[in-house]
């Protein structure tokens, strides 16, 4: 029965909870909305939605400040400095930043320094006006003012060169000479390397733009007699791996000697002439010594032959020289002989280097002016001749390439000269 009564009080208790919202729905009068709302039991008010706070607008950098920015990045303190130094907008920094940092310079605060002490504005303009195309009318001009800047080599160079030429030239053909000997020992080894030399010229006249910009560019840097820079190591390195000079391990591809500098002159107006023709030489080493591309300016007196320039098109008469020696471009020099002509219809020169001690033997031996074997095996004793040989059978200092000129077509020349170097420097690679 207690579990009668439970559950009945359970039942119970269940339906007057059911049924207690419907007693209170029951005094809804449906004509007074506001009785069917149940006092005991309201609607809670919606609370009002907070304010959405407003986004804060995106800082836009003006241009000066990205002008700022750009500025600091390329070395200089702020866009002021930079302007001063001659750039107007962010955009023509950054395309000068761009050539900068493509030739090897830090930043574009160092190319500007540097240009400026060229007489420039900045690198931009130096870029621009090197750059130009050296014509014909332009290169004569060019070859002097570069003798002007090297006036106290020049002059050194021309008077050891005349009085070798006056006192070795005439007795070149002379029998029993030490200057006859020297030349019969290296007129074959000249000859044979010709060949060697002439596939240059293809070379020269197969350049790229960049190839001839950066050409044109060493012509100027030689004229001005500006001192070399991170930007003259680039563009012989550009020149040098277009022509197979450079090598990356240090191997010339002429004679494959081991550490040999090349170079390229404001030489002559080409062909060979008599008397005094000298030229202004940039030499660098084909592989770096301890990080440091080794450089040489040096000034030339002698025989002479050039590349064209212009457009680097056949029939230029004036041009560029392009040599190549064994050893390295700050020990260049000297007194030199060399052999020259037309080979093929190409002017062609090798150019050795005389050790001090023979150029002295020569010398002494054509002042004498009493030629026999036995005053000839006095002066270049057996003990010397490994000398000569050795001495002739590399192409010297400045083996030239050029272009054949209708004066020059004859037999080939033999020539004393004098190579004086200038200045010598390094530049890291």
């Amino acid at each position: 029965m207690l579990k009668n009564v439970r559950t009945g009080l359970f039942v119970a208790t269940a339906v007057v909870i059911a049924l207690a919202p419907a007693q209170a729905w029951a005094k809804c009068n449906p004509l007074k909305p506001s009785t069917c709302i149940p006092k005991s039991n309201p609607i809670p008010p919606i609370p009002p939605i907070p304010p959405i706070p407003p986004v804060p607008p995106i800082p836009v950098p003006s241009p000066a400040d990205l002008f700022n920015t750009a500025a600091q990045g390329v070395g200089y303190a702020n866009a002021a400095a930079a302007q001063a130094a001659g750039y107007a907008d962010k955009a023509a920094m950054e395309a000068a930043h761009g050539m900068a940092t493509a030739n090897t310079w830090s930043n574009l605060a160092a190319a500007d320094a540097a240009s400026k002490a060229m007489g420039f504005k900045n690198y931009a303009e130096r870029m621009a006006a090197d750059s130009v195309t050296v014509g014909r009318d332009q290169y004569e001009g060019l070859r002097n003012s570069a003798l002007q800047a090297y006036t106290s080599g020049s002059n050194v160079a021309k008077g050891i060169y005349e009085s070798a030429r006056s006192t070795v030239a005439p007795h070149q053909n002379t029998m029993f000479s030490a200057a006859a000997l020297f030349k019969d020992r290296c007129y074959a080894h000249a000859t044979g390397n010709f060949g060697k030399i002439t596939p240059y010229v293809n070379k020269v006249q197969s350049l790229d733009d960049n190839g001839k910009k950066a050409v044109y560019r060493i012509l100027r840097t030689l004229g001005r007699g500006s001192t070399p820079d991170r930007q003259t190591v680039r563009d012989m390195r550009v020149i040098g791996q277009a022509l197979g000079m450079v090598t990356g391990n240090g191997l010339a591809l002429v004679g494959n000697a081991y550490q040999s500098n090349w170079g390229i002159s404001l030489g002559a107006s080409g062909g060979w002439v008599g008397g005094v023709n000298s030229s202004v030489s940039f030499s660098m080493d084909t592989y770096p010594t301890n990080g440091q591309y080794k450089m040489a300016v040096a000034v030339n007196s002698g025989v002479q032959v050039a590349a064209g320039t212009g457009t680097l098109a056949p029939g230029a008469t004036i041009g560029f020289g392009l040599g190549w020696g064994p050893g390295s471009s700050v020990d260049a020099s000297g007194v030199t002989m060399t052999a020259g002509g037309a080979l093929g219809g190409v002017d062609v020169s090798a150019q050795w280097t005389v050790p001090p001690v023979l150029a002295t033997a020569i010398v002494n031996d054509a002042r004498r002016g009493s030629f026999s074997l036995d005053t000839l095996m006095a002066v270049v004793p057996t003990s010397m001749q490994p000398t000569i040989e050795t001495t002739c059978q590399l192409p010297g200092l400045a083996v030239g390439v050029g272009l054949a000129t209708p004066g020059n077509m004859g037999d080939l020349t033999f020539s004393p000269g004098y190579t004086h170097v200038v200045w010598t420097g390094s530049v890291n690679q």
